[in-house]
């Protein structure tokens, strides 16, 4: 008896060492965007809209939209996001410039970004009111990367030079369809790709 519960105790120890390496390795490469005003008050720059990479992995398959005013929370909780712009991959501690919002720090919106890491598993920030929020998991729409139908839902950065015209590609909570079976703290989706991925849902509005 005594030999049994040795041996089960020495298995929830092997079971218990594997999640703590497979969360430390998760993290040795995981991506934190973060929204950064730049004022440029001293005249040496102009002043613009960044997206920080303060994780410790590179960030890939960004996407950069909009909403009138964002919960801060998981899901979209009925939050209707527009204007979705696919930018480059940011390295840790690497930057970028948003250059389409212009040089006005009062956008009059909230801002998300939606993200993979080198493993396509999902993250999502979202900045409203000079507050940010890092989530685990896809939060935001889930818009193809791709053409759909001949066309593309998101716009990539070289080609948006304002944001002057009607918004694009919005898409509420009603739209979007989300597997029952996954956790909400991953929002719509878990990882970029395969069968579960809501993309083949899309349609566009």
């Amino acid at each position: 008896m005594l030999s049994l519960l040795v041996s089960i105790f020495a298995v929830l120890v092997s079971l218990g060492s594997l999640g703590i390496s497979y969360t430390a390795g998760r993290r040795s490469h995981m991506p934190v965007l973060q929204f950064m005003w730049e004022g440029g008050q001293d005249g040496s720059v102009a002043p613009k809209w960044w997206l920080i990479n303060v994780g410790t992995g590179p960030a890939t398959n960004i996407v950069v939209a909009q909403t009138e005013r964002t919960s801060l929370t998981r899901g979209l909780n009925g939050e209707r996001w527009f204007n979705p712009v696919l930018v480059p991959s940011i390295p840790a501690g690497g930057k970028l410039a948003l250059t389409w919002l212009g040089g006005t720090m009062g956008l009059a919106c909230g801002l998300g970004a939606s993200y993979t890491d080198v493993e396509r598993y999902f993250y999502t920030t979202k900045c409203g009111d000079d507050v940010s929020m890092f989530l685990i998991g896809l939060h935001l729409p889930r818009w193809p990367l791709l053409k759909l139908n001949g066309s593309k839902a998101v716009k990539t950065w070289w080609g948006v030079e304002d944001l002057s015209g009607p918004p694009w590609s919005a898409v509420s909570e009603r739209h979007v369809r989300r597997r029952r079976w996954l956790p909400s703290r991953f929002g719509i989706s878990r990882r970029l790709g395969g069968w579960a991925d809501p993309v083949h849902s899309y349609q566009p509005r």
